[in-house]
């Protein structure tokens, strides 16, 4: 989500989305181990996938 503030929040499993803010991108389930681990205020990179 990113909220008016403009710093995205990551949400995993438990993370209803609230607020109405627009969702701009979800995760691969292969890569949400990493992103699990990745402590709060890390520096994440998001690049562009495909469905195959």
């Amino acid at each position: 989500q990113v909220p008016p503030s403009g710093s995205p929040t990551i949400l995993l499993a438990d993370g209803p989305v609230t607020g109405g803010y627009p969702v701009i991108a979800t995760v691969l389930d292969a890569d949400l181990d990493l992103l699990a681990q990745a402590g709060p205020g890390a520096t994440i990179r998001f690049i562009h996938a495909t469905q195959h």
